[in-house]
């Protein structure tokens, strides 16, 4: 560990190099390394205007410049996302929404990594701070592996252009990876559920063990049948009635959706067939924070 060297003796050091001592000699005489004789040497370069003391430190570039301001208010005002969302947006945002922020703010999308605590600084100076409504955190029972338990809802109805829209979200509860998040244009049905799961268990070459869902009408006999067929052998159960608590991974990625995609849907009518560009981001992009990880990297065990 170096020693920090007064002024008097850092001159003292320049001196005896320059009586003609060898900086190796001089070095080991005043017990530093070589390269500190030689740091003091150079700083002493102009006779009479050098200086021995520490200098100041050059301040660090400042993270919050205009730009990021200016995106920030602009995700918190039109999107009305909190310091974790607005975060996660400064870091890496699908393209249409980027594109979207770029022309809010009339510049290019800055991309820094901030804390919660220096984005919420800029909501307060601009009053922009809090939620009217404080909602209860839940901790919930998590699976021990990927695969162990999928969680299925659905999300709607709810309208754009006064037309009604739908979107089946399946969520794998050890890692929130989305392996389902399509849009429907009409109700979705238990045959169009059941082979869109199909048709993901055979490209992905994986299936759940079980499948948690509500007891709505469309998970009735012809649900459980698909569910135990032989073929997939996958255990369907059913959340308990007036106990939301219980399909709690579902219902937060579809609150995710909800705030993040569809409830912009109505200022951005024409993100509505970019579901699966939002969706492929909540996978890969977008760092999760009940897991503390991507849920990618989570479902493929990278």
């Amino acid at each position: 560990m170096s020693k920090h060297l007064s002024p008097s003796t850092r001159q003292d050091i320049v001196n005896a190099v320059r009586r003609g001592n060898n900086k190796s000699l001089v070095a080991k005489v005043f017990g530093v390394v070589r390269s500190t004789v030689w740091v003091w040497c150079a700083r002493a370069h102009h006779r009479g205007g050098e200086s021995f003391r520490d200098r100041k430190p050059l301040p660090e570039p400042r993270k919050i410049t205009p730009e990021v301001e200016k995106a920030i208010l602009a995700m918190r005002v039109a999107f009305e996302w909190g310091s974790a969302r607005v975060r996660q947006g400064l870091i890496f945002l699908p393209k249409f929404i980027a594109d979207t922020l770029e022309k809010t703010i009339g510049c290019k999308l800055p991309v820094v990594e901030l804390s919660r605590t220096a984005i919420n600084d800029v909501f307060k100076k601009h009053h922009l701070n809090g939620y009217p409504v404080r909602q209860d955190n839940w901790k919930f029972f998590r699976a021990s592996r990927p695969d162990e338990l999928w969680q299925l809802d659905i999300k709607g109805p709810f309208t754009v252009g006064g037309e009604k829209f739908w979107i089946v979200v399946c969520v794998d509860d050890y890692s929130r990876y989305l392996v389902l998040c399509e849009l429907f244009d009409t109700c979705p049905t238990t045959e169009g559920i059941t082979h869109l799961l199909s048709e993901y268990m055979r490209k992905a070459g994986r299936k759940p063990e079980k499948i948690l869902t509500d007891r709505g009408c469309q998970f009735q006999e012809a649900w459980k049948n698909w569910c135990v067929d032989k073929s997939r052998g996958v255990k369907p159960i059913f959340a308990h009635p007036y106990y939301p608590q219980d399909k709690g991974k579902v219902e937060r990625a579809i609150r995710n959706i909800a705030e993040e995609f569809v409830k912009l849907l109505k200022k951005f009518p024409e993100w509505l067939g970019r579901l699966s560009e939002y969706a492929e981001w909540y996978n890969e992009k977008r760092l999760h924070l009940g897991v503390l990880e991507y849920p990618a990297r989570l479902y493929r065990g990278v």
